[in-house]
């Protein structure tokens, strides 16, 4: 019983310190506020993380492979069309950079002979927008991943003719070779 009393009279000492302190309400109320956007801070950062491992190849493939597919079930004959693009590694993204060249000239007269020394450092930096832990690249231009194939399943397909109209459709839209093409009937 005698450690718990000396225990309680601590905790009550403390308690009495701390009401003690001026606008400790008001200091509190700082501290839950830095709390909370500091849990904010990193659940945002986390979602934007999480937004970003989010496959752009997939994305891209999704996207282009419903647009076609919107555009070629417009041909004539075509009927209902399904696409699927296949791709050869990952969109390529190429940030802005900033080159410096800083050259060194260095003359030597020492023991009659006249040298010259030139020393070229060529320094490549990124370019960051924002700053502090905002700072992101600054992107000149994305790549998109190579087409490795494309196949293309329609309603109409076995008419030969909707069949070339939709080869050469699809690699006009794509800008690929017509033999990346494979064509097959839907099955209905």
């Amino acid at each position: 019983m005698n450690g718990e009393n000396k225990l309680n009279k601590k905790i009550k000492y403390f308690i009495e310190k701390i009401k003690g302190i001026k606008n400790i309400k008001l200091i509190i109320g700082i501290i839950l506020i830095a709390i909370i956007l500091l849990i904010y801070g990193v659940i945002r950062e986390a979602k934007g993380r999480e937004v970003e491992n989010t496959s752009i190849e997939t994305t891209v493939e999704i996207s282009e492979s419903e647009k076609l597919a919107k555009v070629l079930s417009d041909i004539k004959g075509a009927g209902k069309v399904s696409v699927y693009i296949g791709y050869v590694g990952s969109e390529e993204v190429i940030y802005v950079t900033d080159k410096t060249v800083n050259t060194t000239v260095r003359d030597d007269n020492s023991g009659g002979a006249n040298l010259t020394t030139t020393v070229t450092e060529e320094v490549v930096e990124t370019v960051f927008l924002g700053e502090g832990n905002s700072k992101t690249p600054l992107i000149e231009k994305t790549l998109a991943p190579e087409i490795s194939g494309v196949v293309i399943i329609a309603e109409g397909a076995s008419d030969v003719a909707v069949m070339m109209d939709l080869r050469k459709a699809a690699a006009t839209a794509l800008g690929i070779n017509e033999n990346l093409i494979k064509i097959f009937i839907m099955n209905n």
